[in-house]
């Protein structure tokens, strides 16, 4: 009967009577209080993993947040049974904290790079930065004299000093111009982590 369930892409609860089937079942089926219930049986679980993981209770709160919107709009992958549900509630925990994970190493290396008065100093992360965030798409929309700015600090590895020869322009305002713009490709890249959340 489940087999058959799944092929029209509805679940009966009188196929999964086990209460925790019978909530997945409920939450496949698009049931919202499902995933009130779900939220408050298995949050504070997902909470406190993200906690351990992350180091932070601000961290956990939004993992906790993201875990349960992935599960809303991820549902139908679901396959209702007792065992079934928190493991895969876990699972998406697992990968929500590990894109955590990695938007704060992405984070921290960016504001390194903004911090640093020469960017030769970091020269061996200079390539794992570009491939990973600076794409050309992202200069190009920086404009100039910015985009430029960036664009010959780390793709042609000129030092600051080097740009402000070069384009007549003072020091301060090449720096400053490196620092926005490394906050600017931030915010970019932090709004592709929330489109693709």
């Amino acid at each position: 009967m489940i087999a058959g369930a799944w092929q029209t892409g509805t679940v009966t609860s009188d196929s999964l009577s086990s209460p925790v089937a019978s909530l997945a079942t409920r939450l496949v089926n698009g049931d919202e209080a499902a995933l009130h219930e779900m939220f408050k049986r298995w949050s504070r679980l997902v909470h406190t993993i993200a906690r351990s993981a992350l180091g932070s209770n601000a961290d956990a709160d939004d993992v906790t947040q993201q875990v349960f919107i992935a599960a809303w709009k991820s549902r139908r992958t679901l396959r209702p049974s007792d065992e079934a549900l928190p493991a895969w509630l876990l699972g998406i925990c697992k990968f929500k904290i590990a894109d955590a994970l990695r938007a704060r190493s992405r984070s921290s290396r960016i504001q390194d790079f903004a911090e640093a008065d020469e960017p030769t100093e970091h020269v061996s992360h200079a390539d794992d930065i570009l491939d990973q965030v600076v794409v050309k798409d992202a200069l190009e929309a920086l404009g100039d004299p910015r985009g430029r700015i960036l664009r010959m600090v780390f793709l042609e590895d000129k030092t600051h000093e080097v740009v402000s020869h070069e384009l007549e322009m003072p020091l301060g305002t090449v720096k400053s111009h490196v620092r926005r713009g490394l906050e600017r490709l931030r915010n970019v890249f932090e709004e592709v982590d929330l489109l693709h959340a």
